[in-house]
């Protein structure tokens, strides 16, 4: 299994740096156009070959070397803390906040991964090598920095978080990440209305939201998949979504992967014709030819 590092660094992780390029399995970065020090970042290796618990992070200046380092744990960080809680692992069990790439297939082990505390730390790594300069007092000082304290808390920053437009960014932004997450979770073997839930629990680690509003995300993942299906949906109240999703978990495991990834897609395909309930419209009556006086 690969470890699929160009995916890792390139799209998952959200680093700020000047420039990146992943060479091999590891990621090497310019910190800022006009500084010399360079950003690389590895998996690290533990006791067992091709076991991985964490990233080693190195700060490299051209002339004088490896300036420092340090190691961020995929365990301390919950980077699969919804994966180990599904196949009940616990601290000290084989597998336990690890990946490996023992195996052949191409599945990326980072589907579900929560990687957005991995780059908060690498950001605050970078804010020691790179800080910003202090900005001169002034009455506007509080609202710049208003949005710095937005970043970390992940509640609506002003009334009612339907006219937030910022926080409604947010929520349509983590429900194709839930998606992507269920798609993972189906290979589990669970079916498909017990793999959409888990969101509230994990709302603010996987997707950056409060879990008050994790049920929001599963209500719009499952209409969702309804309507890639091409079954009415209704309102998220009705019974036309409970009712496909229903018919949805009778089909093939690989028909439920095929309608979730098109979901996070945000496109509609051709429900299978084993679909039950599924009955394509009949033809409409073609005009008779007889003439009438």
């Amino acid at each position: 299994m690969s470890l699929h590092a160009q995916h890792f660094f390139t799209d998952l992780l959200d680093l700020p740096v000047h420039e990146r390029r992943v060479i091999g399995d590891a990621c090497y970065a310019v910190v800022s156009p006009d500084s010399p020090l360079r950003l690389r970042i590895e998996f690290a290796q533990t006791i067992r070959e091709r076991e991985y618990g964490g990233l080693r992070l190195s700060i490299l200046h051209p002339d004088c070397g490896a300036l420092d380092h340090a190691y961020l744990s995929f365990a301390d960080h919950g980077t699969f803390a919804v994966r180990d809680a599904r196949l009940g692992n616990q601290p000290g069990h084989d597998g336990y906040g690890v990946v490996r790439d023992w195996h052949h297939d191409d599945t990326s082990p980072w589907i579900g991964a929560a990687v957005i505390p991995l780059s908060h730390a690498i950001q605050d790594y970078l804010k020691v090598w790179t800080p910003e300069p202090s900005p001169p007092p002034s009455s506007a000082d509080s609202a710049r920095r208003r949005p710095a304290q937005l970043d970390t808390d992940p509640e609506p920053s002003r009334g009612c978080w339907l006219t937030d437009a910022d926080f409604l960014t947010r929520l349509h932004q983590a429900t194709p990440l839930w998606l992507d997450i269920v798609d993972s979770v189906l290979d589990d073997g669970l079916p498909l209305t017990q793999a959409l839930t888990g969101s509230r629990e994990n709302a603010a680690q996987l997707l950056d939201i409060p879990p008050a509003f994790g049920l929001l995300i599963e209500a719009e993942a499952a209409a969702r998949i309804v309507h890639a299906a091409g079954l009415p949906a209704g309102t998220l109240r009705g019974a036309s979504v409970a009712q496909g999703l229903s018919h949805i978990a009778t089909l093939p495991i690989e028909d439920q992967h095929h309608l979730v990834r098109a979901a996070a897609r945000g496109s509609t395909i051709d429900a299978p014709a084993h679909l039950p309930g599924r009955t394509r419209p009949s033809p409409p009556p073609q005009p008779s030819s007889a003439r009438t006086r």
